[in-house]
């Protein structure tokens, strides 16, 4: 009797090859290899087809479902879109989509180091003017006049709209930094949606929200023992403690998330998209974070059964 064996396909593989050789190289090695690569993607992008506003516009509304009301959560690599017009336009682009109504959010997170690395310099947070290093149109997003972020470390966000200051009030508040408190789970009260502009789901942040709303109960804990207690400057100039844990990514680093949507996450829920050559997804956050939190009781995770608790696999 033959035994089949399931061999990972050409992309997967590829993103196992690279998570590990981040995690083993020289962060000098990494960081040129890192640039050899960002040219590769560059002279790539630049050869596919221009989107004008116009197609951006239908990209929006037609492809990722955004209308008027919406609380939107972006990922985004300006990098990787060959756009016809100014990239800081997409923001006022969706705003008037979105309307007065709606509500707009971007991660902007502090650091490219990984939250354990970043938090062991000791750093001091200040929420006005800490840059963000998540792109650049988040840093500019993070720069209106408007925008509220939340006051966390690591994982801060910023809002703009209508629900700005109700969704990132309370970030500080809990060491787990995807749960109820954060911007990432409370955006589904309002049936929130994720989108990625030139990123996939390898950049959907909100599966972590599924982690932390379960703690114990979750087959894996992704993070670190040490409780950290960082200095942050609010919006008053005043410093507050902000507790948090760091993931262990060392631990968790094999995770491949689109690889778990396309298995386990139907594509009403969350999908990927390729337009154009260029990268894309959609998320309903409510109904993702259902199906996970279901998957996760049948201890199906993001994460390589090797980071599993002990005896949940038996």
């Amino acid at each position: 009797m033959s035994h089949r064996i399931n061999w990972p396909n050409r992309k997967d593989f590829a993103f196992t090859v690279k998570v590990v050789l981040e995690q083993l190289l020289p962060e000098k090695v990494v960081m040129y290899i890192k640039q050899i690569r960002q040219n590769r993607i560059k002279a790539r992008v630049n050869s596919l087809p221009i989107l004008t506003e116009k197609m951006f516009k239908h990209i929006f509304i037609k492809e990722l479902g955004i209308k008027t009301g919406d609380v939107v959560f972006i990922h985004n690599s300006i990098d990787r879109l060959n756009l016809g017009f100014p990239f800081y336009q997409i923001l006022t682009l969706i705003q008037k989509i979105t309307g007065e109504q709606g509500t707009i959010l971007f991660p902007t997170y502090p650091t490219k180091l990984s939250s354990y690395k970043y938090l062991l310099n000791e750093d001091i947070f200040n929420v006005r003017k800490t840059p963000s290093y998540t792109g650049i149109l988040t840093e500019i997003a993070r720069r209106q006049k408007k925008a509220i972020r939340s006051l966390h470390p690591t994982k801060s966000v910023c809002a703009l709209g209508r629900y700005a200051q109700e969704l990132t009030n309370a970030h500080q508040y809990s060491p787990f930094p995807y749960d109820s408190c954060s911007p990432y789970n409370k955006i589904m009260k309002y049936n929130g949606k994720i989108i990625g502009l030139g990123v996939s789901t390898m950049n959907l942040s909100f599966v972590y929200c599924v982690d932390d709303s379960l703690k114990e109960e979750f087959p894996v804990n992704p993070y670190r023992k040490k409780l950290f207690e960082v200095q942050c400057v609010n919006y008053d100039g005043k410093v507050e403690i902000v507790k948090t844990y760091a993931h262990n990514i060392r631990k968790t680093m094999m995770h491949n998330i689109p690889k778990f949507i396309r298995k386990y996450i139907s594509d009403d829920v969350c999908k990927d998209l390729e337009i154009n050559g260029m990268n894309f997804f959609r998320a309903d956050a409510r109904k993702l974070f259902d199906q996970m939190v279901n998957l996760a009781r049948e201890n199906i995770t993001i994460y390589p059964k090797i980071s599993y608790k002990k005896g949940r696999l038996l």
